[in-house]
C-alpha cells in the first residue's frame, strides 16, 4: 500500500500540458480581471476601454479583453520549455498584469499620460513577444493579434495627444 498526497488545487494547475492547462491557462487572465473589475466597482473605479472608430464602447472592452486568453495561452505554450521559457513566461505574466490593470489606472489620466501609459505597455509586450519567440515562435503569432491591438491603440492615442498638444494645438487652435 502506497500512500499519495494530492493537493486539492492540483486540477487548477495552469502548468499542466493538457486540454484542462490550456483552457485554465486562456480563462485565468479573464478570471482576474473580472476580480479586478469588481473591486473597482466596490472603489467607484470604472474602467476605460479604448474604442476607435466609431465603434461602441462594449465593442473596445472586447477586443482589449480578447487580448488576455491569446496572452495565457501564450504563456502556456512556453511555460513546460525549460528556464527560457519560464522567463518568457513571467514576461507574459507582466504584460497580462499590466493588460489587466490599464484600463483602471488611466481613467483619470489626461490624453498625453494615457498614451505614454499605452505605449509603456506596448513596449512590455513587444519585449516579451520577443522573448516568447526566442523560445517558440508560434507562441508569439498566437500574441500577434493582442500586440496589433495594443499597438493600434498607442498609435491612435499618441497622434491624437500630440494633434492637440503644442506646438501643433496653436495650428488647431486657429479655426476659431
Amino acid at each position: 500500500m502506497t500512500a499519495v498526497s494530492k493537493s486539492p488545487f492540483a486540477a487548477l494547475d495552469v502548468d499542466r500540458h493538457d486540454g484542462l492547462g490550456l483552457v485554465l491557462s486562456a480563462a485565468m487572465p479573464l478570471a482576474v480581471f473580472v476580480i479586478a473589475n469588481g473591486l473597482g466597482q466596490f472603489n467607484n473605479v470604472l474602467p476605460l476601454f479604448f474604442s476607435p472608430l466609431g465603434l461602441p464602447g462594449w465593442a473596445g472592452a472586447v477586443l482589449h479583453l480578447g487580448c488576455l486568453p491569446l496572452f495565457g495561452v501564450a504563456r502556456w505554450m512556453v511555460a513546460g520549455r525549460g528556464a527560457a521559457g519560464q522567463r518568457a513566461g513571467w514576461w507574459i505574466v507582466a504584460l497580462m498584469a499590466g493588460t489587466i490593470g490599464f484600463p483602471f489606472v488611466v481613467a483619470p489620466l489626461q490624453p498625453l499620460a494615457l498614451s505614454m501609459v499605452a505605449f509603456a505597455l506596448l513596449i512590455l509586450g513587444l519585449g516579451a513577444m520577443i522573448r516568447v519567440g526566442q523560445v517558440d515562435p508560434k507562441a508569439a503569432m498566437v500574441m500577434a493579434p493582442g500586440m496589433a491591438w495594443m499597438g493600434f491603440s498607442a498609435f491612435v492615442g499618441l497622434s491624437f495627444a500630440a494633434a492637440w498638444s503644442p506646438p501643433f494645438a496653436v495650428t488647431n487652435s486657429q479655426t476659431a
